[in-house]
Formats: structure tokens, sequence, C-alpha cells
């Protein structure tokens, strides 16, 4: 993913945009009173300054006012700090799950899913998965910076009243906020390089702990190697980012050294003019105060600053990703896809290579599937048919040649409305835990509260006799994240996926790709062959071509149409007679090793 030099918003700007976003009023609030009560210590210290000088000089009214607004000051300080930090928490609570619905919109906007397998997309995905925190402490962090910028405006004034020369030690501070700067530079560029193995380290956790995998893993006795793993994977980025702090520590503590030597400077300047006896004693206490405080403001700075530093570099990686969805958006195309087919799909020279791959998945394929048709696409495994499958959904784009749906450019529709006029299931299909109505009725959101609709889905799909079976029918929760969820076994479950795409009654193109392959055999062929003939009576609304692939190949029978995939290429064409025929074809040889082995 290629960086851009110019971005419509600043980084700062985007992340406290997040914070306003989410709660405008707790952001407010937050920036008030972090932004002003630090100048409180600051107005305290002058007023001691006058306390004592009034003390000093007998003077009872002055003296009595001063401790007067120490006392208020002091209250209000410290009355405000419960209301606060409590507005803080929300703001970044509420931040948070704006951080998270932004994260999720900006990756659905991506068209298909060939970004996805992009090796750069996904390890920026991964570091703002990581750095999520700063993203959602955006606002946090600019108001304490706000605040401590604040408090040194009002020390410099009065540092400028009482003893111009020491508004030479702030000046002092800009080293050590430089390299604050600097080591959070590098320390971003450590975890951009440190992104794969870290999401290496989160896929074999997510592996490790997955109640799925747990099975395998105990007889396998795999467990010890998988944790070994995960822990070089985790040590690799623990490890590149490790070094790169070590190094900025370094270059910091120098820094910091430095100011500290300049503080030490500034002390005994004070201690020697109030010696010669040029500064009153109300005066040593505020400089001293002063001097001690800007000590405090720059340990404090360069903590703050270092944490809206990292903020910054998670807001500038999530301004990237976004202007590279835009990007991606933009080349989605315009066209409007018919709602009924006429003539029907054609690929011309079709050729693919998945992102970070030398090799191609397809190359030269030259098709045409009729309206109205039926198609099977067989093969053996890794032949290309999943590929082939997804290109005409419109999930990747070819690589070379082109794809037309009745004479218009494939990739001159817009993406997402071609995916309004497909239905599909796929083998890697989503168990959505969600109930019954919900989880069907994905398949076509518009409709999902119809439970004529989702009834009649769940019939085509051969799941009806499973909803009757459970406690609450179409409202029974399905999954392990409810309490009273209901778990399913896999066959279950791709039952319901495959009611799931029967939302859609009247696709242009409704794709099964390996779509009964968690169905025991017995079941298989007799569902597929019914939801096959229910598709093919649907889809007459829309002239619709109904592809499937499968493991079962008598299913191909039923096909019009027969592409037998073979390395990428087009090996075979026609129906189930006309390709048994062909005694050196590969159909008829997968054909007779398939109904050997079910004998």
């Amino acid at each position: 993913m290629t960086p851009v030099s110019t971005r419509r918003r600043g980084p700062l700007r985007a992340a406290v945009g997040l914070s306003l976003e989410a709660d405008r009023r707790a952001t407010c609030i937050t920036f008030v009173a972090f932004g002003l009560r630090p100048t409180v210590l600051v107005l305290v210290l002058y007023l001691v300054k006058v306390m004592v000088d009034a003390a000093v000089a007998h003077d009872t009214g002055t003296l009595n006012a001063a401790v007067a607004g120490i006392a208020l000051a002091s209250a209000m300080a410290v009355g405000s700090v419960t209301y606060s930090i409590e507005q803080s928490v929300r703001m970044i609570e509420a931040t948070a799950s704006a951080v998270d619905r932004r994260l999720m919109t900006l990756i659905g906007r991506l068209p298909g899913v060939e970004h996805l397998d992009d090796p750069e997309v996904r390890d920026q995905i991964e570091v703002l998965r990581q750095e999520r925190v700063h993203l959602s402490e955006g606002g946090d962090a600019a108001s304490l910076v706000l605040g401590a910028a604040v408090r040194a405006a009002f020390t410099g004034v009065i540092l400028a009243v009482v003893q111009p020369v020491l508004l030479l030690l702030p000046l002092l501070a800009v080293p050590p906020l430089l390299a604050t700067k600097r080591a959070q530079r590098r320390r971003d560029q450590a975890v951009g390089q440190a992104a794969g193995a870290a999401r290496l380290a989160r896929h074999l956790l997510a592996v490790g702990t997955s109640p799925a995998a747990a099975k395998e893993l105990r007889l396998s006795g795999l467990g010890p190697h998988l944790r070994a793993r995960q822990a070089e994977a985790a040590t690799t980025a623990d490890r590149t980012v490790t070094r790169t702090v070590w190094r900025n520590l370094v270059t910091t503590s120098a820094a910091s050294a430095l100011f500290a030597l300049g503080y030490c400077a500034a002390l005994l300047f004070v201690l020697h003019r109030f010696a010669q006896g040029r500064v009153s004693l109300g005066d040593v206490i505020l400089i001293l105060g002063l001097v001690t405080s800007v000590s405090t403001q720059l340990s404090q700075s360069v903590q703050f600053f270092g944490f809206l530093q990292q903020t910054l570099a998670a807001s500038r990686r999530l301004l990237r990703l976004e202007e590279y969805a835009d990007r991606a958006a933009q080349g989605a195309g315009e066209a409007v896809p018919a709602e009924r087919l006429v003539d029907g799909i054609r690929l011309d020279g079709v050729g693919f290579r998945y992102p970070g791959s030398d090799a191609r998945a397809l190359e030269g394929v030259d098709l045409v599937l009729p309206a109205g048709s039926v198609v099977a696409v067989v093969g053996a495994n890794g032949a290309g048919k999943s590929t082939l499958i997804k290109l005409l959904a419109g999930l990747y784009r070819p690589t070379s040649g082109r794809i037309t749906v009745d004479g218009v450019d494939l990739a001159t529709v817009h993406s997402d409305l071609w995916h309004l006029r497909t239905s599909a299931c796929f083998q890697d299909f989503s168990r959505l835990e969600f109930d019954v109505r919900h989880s069907v009725g994905a398949g076509s959101p518009a409709h999902a509260e119809d439970d004529a609709h989702v009834t009649r889905a769940l019939e085509q799909g051969g799941a009806a006799e499973l909803v009757a079976g459970l406690p609450a029918g179409l409202a029974t929760r399905l999954g392990t994240s409810f309490d009273d969820g209901v778990d399913l076994s896999g066959g279950e479950w791709q039952r319901v996926a495959l009611a799931r795409a029967r939302m859609r009654t009247a696709p242009c193109l409704l794709v099964l790709d390996e779509p009964t392959a968690a169905i025991d055999p017995l079941a298989e062929d007799v569902l597929l062959t019914s939801y096959v003939r229910a598709a093919r009576q649907t889809v007459a609304q829309s002239n619709g071509i109904t592809l499937f692939a499968s493991h079962r190949l008598s299913t191909a029978r039923l096909a019009d149409l027969i592409v037998v995939v073979d390395r990428g290429r087009i090996a075979q064409l026609g129906v189930h007679d006309h390709l048994m025929a062909d005694r050196n074809g590969i159909y008829r040889d997968l054909y007779e090793r398939q109904s050997r082995a079910y004998a």
C-alpha cells in the first residue's frame, strides 16, 4: 500500500475529531478542565508570593485576600477533579467504540476482498488494531498537552515579570521534546516493521485459545509446538520494538540531563540574587516554586507529548488507510447492473494472480455462461474453481482480460451494486451468532423481519426441520456468545448459511462454492440436488445464472453446462453425457474415481 503525501485532514484534527464524533459534550468538558486546571498551581504560587510579601510588610488586608484566593483556587481545583476525570473516562470509552466502528466501516469500504489479501494492507490493519488505544485516547492526549502549554504560557508570563533571564530555562526544554518526537518516529517505524510477526503471533494465539481447534491440538500434541511458535513470533515483534526503545533512551536521557544542568543553574542564580538583596522573600519563594514547577512541567510535557505522538502516529496510519480505501472505492466503477440478465456473463482472456504471489491462479480463461443456466464448476483441489467463482461474484478483479455482464465490463460496474445482484454460500461460510431470524435474514437485511420470507429461505436451504427443533424457533439465539445460545454442528451451521443465500429470491448470479462440504454424504446429494432445482425455478424472474462447485460430481448431472478447470485453465466444457463420452477427458476420470470411492 503506497502512502500518500497529502491529506485532507491533519492527524491531530482527525484524532480529536474521533472524540468529538463519539461524545462532543464530554470532549469539550475534558478540554476545558484539563486545559485550565494546570494553571491553578501557577496562580496559587503567585498568591503565596503575595501572601509572604504582605506578611513581611504587615499588610493584613492583602494577606487575608491572598489567603482567601489560595483557598478558593484550591477548592475549585480539587472539587473539579472527580467530575473532569469522569468526563475524560466517558470520552475515552465512547471514542473506543467510535474507533471500532470506523475500522469496521473502513475495511468494509474496500471493494471485494483482494485488498485484504495484500500483506501490506493487512500489516496496516494489524498495527491499527494494536494501537487502537492511542486512537481512543486521542482527545485525552491533546487535552493534556493543551493544559501543559497553557501552564507553560502562564509560567512564562510571571517569570518575565519577576526575572526575565529565567525565560531561558524553558528553552532548555526544547531538546528533550525534540528528542521525544524523534524517538516516537523511530518507534512508529519499528512497530511497522514488526507488524508481520505481531500478526502471526496474534493468529497463533487465536488458534491456541480457540475451542474449535482444541480437539485437534490435544489429540495431535501440537500444543507445545504452537506455544513455542507463538512465543517466537511475539518475541521477534517485541525485540524489534524494544531494541529501538533502548536506542531512543540514550538520546532522550542526554537531552534531559542538559535540562537538569540548566535547572540547577537557575536555582543557584535565584539564591544568589536573594543574598544580594535584589529580590524579596516572596519573589524567592515564587521563583523557586516556578523553577521547580518548570522541571515538573518538563517531565509531564515529555510524557504527554510522547503520548500525543503515539496518537498522531496511529492517526496518520488511519488516514493513510482511509485514503487507500478512497482510491480503491473510486476505481470500483459507476455503472449500474441490470436487474435481469439477457445474454449472460462472458470471460475473455481472464487471468488472475493473488497479491504477493508470482504464480497465476487462472490464465487465459475464455468462457460464456448463458443467462438462465445452471453451471457446474468441477476440478481437482487447487485447480482454480474458487478463484473463478470469486471473480464472477466481483470479490476479485482479473489481473488480465475482462468479464462482461450482458456486454458491460464488470470492472465498470459498481461492486456494491453487483453484490446486491449476487447471492452466495461459500465453503468457509460465516457463523453469524444472531438469533435464527437475523442469522438467516442477513442474506437480505431488507427482508430480515419478514418471517414468511425467512421461513421460505429456510425451507429452500434444507434447514426448516432444524429450526423447528430449536427451543424458540426463529427467535433462538445461535452460538456460544449468549448464555442461552444454542451451538450447532458444522453441517447445521452450513444449512443456515444455505438458507441465508436463498434470502434473495431473484439474484442475477447465485454462487454455491462447495456449499455442502460440512454436511454428511448421505444428505449432501439430496440437499444440493433439491437446492439447485429450487434455484432453477426461482431465478426465472431475473433470468439469472446458478453457479455451483461441489466435490459430489453426481450433482453436475443437473447442470446445463459443466466447466472443468485444471491448473488455472478451462480444460473441458459440455454437459455430463458429452464429457463422459471423452474417454481420455479429465471429467470422466474424476467422475469414475469418485463413483468407485463412493461405491
